[in-house]
């Protein structure tokens, strides 16, 4: 009887384990579900970035800065729903959870990968582990010092950011670079990181201040001399800081961009003025790097998505009320076979700065004999590498942009 009872004991006990099974299944098959839906609205937005599934502000920032950890969790997601397919309960739920999960992995695999290759393709490149954990800026990022170069008639000191090169042989390229902002807002505190980055890289790394443009006072005749004058000062004080003045990139994105090939291409015209006192001439830089930049400030009034305040505020007037305005500050209205090297790296998705102007501009300066070059950024939208720092984005704009400056100043 003892032996009988021995062995009715785990029969009895049979129908609790198997609940207790079905219940962690259901339990494991749910979690997975719910990250394939977050992985489905992913790769959904990623394809039609119109559904903006993730909303207005994430949406864009779905591939640049979360793709690998999504792509990531989409592996996990689908490794995990397929094992769970193998057992025999929820069988059908189980399946479908795993298509849905390796379908959305492997757009999101896409994406990310094309975002990958352009950048290797352009000569960059991608730290997979600092765009996973999305790394912050170097230690230090701060510039040496911070130094007026002009003061304006209104009273107004501006300033230049410097950071020093580290471990330079000898004098070292100089990086000039121009903020963004819609003319209206930033610093030339703003990239920072990125300034030391290429300090440490062996660069004079300096950053502009210019005048802002607010209500009632449009800056499009004023920023350009400023910077103007920046670039002059930098020239004469590169030699003492460290910096070969015969060696100048001029950078900047998206107004800055705007700023940047202006200057440049006048300074190679000899037309471009400057705001300093005195003759002061204004260098010719090697080359104009750009990231997004504003070259068709009238096609982007027309077609940017909220960029109409910013180039009102800039010009004091639409295209049609000021059009000389507009051709004096549009990149193509300064074409000549003189201007320097130029690079415009165009995030394919741009809102407020259409791509269709830069690749106009680009190709009205090959036209004209201008070395110029545009890498095309698939899957992001405006301002795409001012996320972290290690992110995707970041790392595929800085590295083209980095690179391919060292190969015009050697």
């Amino acid at each position: 009887m003892v032996g009988v009872t021995g062995h009715d004991d785990p029969t009895v006990e049979i129908p609790t384990v198997s609940a207790g099974r079905a219940t962690t299944t259901i339990a494991v098959l749910s979690v997975l579900a719910l990250a394939t839906l977050v992985l489905l609205a992913a790769a959904v937005t990623a394809v039609a970035p119109t559904t903006a599934l993730a909303g207005p502000v994430a949406s864009p920032l779905l591939v640049v800065v979360y793709g690998p950890l999504l792509l990531v969790l989409g592996l996990v997601v689908t490794v995990g729903a397929w094992l769970l397919q193998r057992s025999r309960r929820a069988r059908r739920a189980t399946t479908v959870v795993a298509v849905l999960a390796t379908v959305a992995t492997l757009v999101l695999a896409g994406a990310v990968g094309a975002v990958v290759v352009a950048a290797l393709g352009a000569g960059g490149g991608v730290d997979p582990w600092r765009a996973l954990v999305l790394s912050g800026p170097p230690s230090g990022a701060a510039p040496d010092e911070r130094t007026v170069y002009t003061t304006t008639p209104e009273g107004q000191d501006l300033h230049l950011a410097v950071t020093r090169p580290r471990g330079a042989a000898g004098p070292a390229p100089v990086f000039v670079w121009v903020h963004g902002g819609g003319w209206a807002t930033g610093s030339e505190l703003d990239r920072a990181a990125d300034m030391r980055r290429l300090a440490d890289a062996g660069w004079l790394a300096v950053s502009v201040e210019y005048t802002l443009s607010r209500p009632g006072r449009p800056t499009w005749d004023a920023a350009g001399p400023q910077v103007a004058c920046a670039l002059a000062r930098v020239a004469e004080q590169a030699a003492a800081r460290g910096g070969d003045p015969r060696r100048i990139v001029l950078g900047g994105d998206s107004a800055g961009g705007q700023l940047a090939v202006s200057v440049g291409y006048r300074a190679a015209a000899g037309t471009q003025v400057s705001a300093c006192p005195g003759p002061v001439p204004v260098p010719v830089p090697r080359a104009v790097a750009t990231l997004y930049p504003a070259v068709d400030l009238a096609d982007t009034h027309r077609r940017g998505e909220g960029a109409q305040q910013f180039a009102v505020a800039y010009t004091g007037g639409t295209p049609d009320q000021v059009p000389d305005r507009y051709r004096a500050v549009t990149g193509t209205d300064v074409l000549t076979p003189q201007a320097p090297p130029t690079l415009a790296i165009v995030p394919a998705r741009d809102r407020l700065v259409p791509p269709e102007g830069a690749t106009d501009f680009v190709e009205a300066a090959r036209a004209v004999g201008v070395d110029a070059q545009q890498v095309d950024v698939p899957f992001a939208d405006h301002a795409f590498d001012t996320g972290p720092d290690g992110s995707l984005g970041h790392q595929a704009a800085f590295s083209v942009l980095a690179a391919w400056a060292g190969e015009q100043v050697r």
